[in-house]
């Protein structure tokens, strides 16, 4: 190796990085031969000396179409089944996508940490929320909800269709006509304050 690499360096494809005794290497930006850490591809170098990982940034990272595990998506319901719903997703960390063919399932057992006995109590359709890409199946995505951050973001009253304001932990009401209603709901219910990219 001719230099020492540092922090935010600009590195190339197949480029030296470090040896495995210094650095942890990331399975997406690097490959590991005899002991010694290559890139897989170019861009910023990130270099993180607390944690002793090592990996590399793209510029284009944060306009990327694909979705990968750990990304959060915002979506609609389209359908509920006995144990799971079904939605289309718009935005990929926090960047929209339209027309967007992507779509995610959402196991019972994902939904809350709490105890879920039917669907329709954490979810409705139309309703929009924002969840986290657990795994990955051909074209479609499995998702949670577990978290305060995860869940309802939006919800219309099933009988009227007024937007229903939160009464409580995972309780809402229609002040149109009054009806009551349960969701999983996110912390931030109705106060998105997202700032979406194109």
């Amino acid at each position: 190796m001719t230099k020492s690499l540092k922090d935010k360096d600009i590195v190339l494809t197949g480029e030296y990085l470090g040896v495995v005794e210094e650095f942890l290497p990331d399975k997406d930006s690097t490959y590991t031969k005899e002991g010694k850490i290559f890139a897989t591809k170019s861009g910023l170098l990130n270099v993180d000396i607390d944690q002793r990982k090592i990996d590399i940034k793209t510029h284009n990272e944060e306009d990327r179409k694909v979705v990968k595990v750990g990304d959060i998506v915002i979506g609609s319901i389209l359908f509920l089944r006995k144990y799971s719903v079904g939605l289309n997703f718009y935005t990929i960390n926090n960047k929209l996508h339209f027309n967007s063919y992507y779509f995610g399932n959402i196991h019972v057992s994902q939904i809350s940490n709490r105890y879920i006995e039917k669907i329709n109590d954490a979810f409705q359709v139309t309703d929009i929320i924002r969840a986290k890409v657990i795994e990955e199946k051909s074209n479609e995505y499995n998702l949670s909800t577990i978290g305060k951050d995860l869940g309802v973001i939006h919800s219309d009253c099933s009988i009227c269709g007024t937007p229903l304001d939160r009464t409580g932990f995972d309780k809402l009401r229609c002040p149109m006509c009054g009806n009551m209603e349960s969701r999983k709901l996110a912390s931030d219910y109705r106060d998105v304050s997202h700032e979406f990219r194109y």
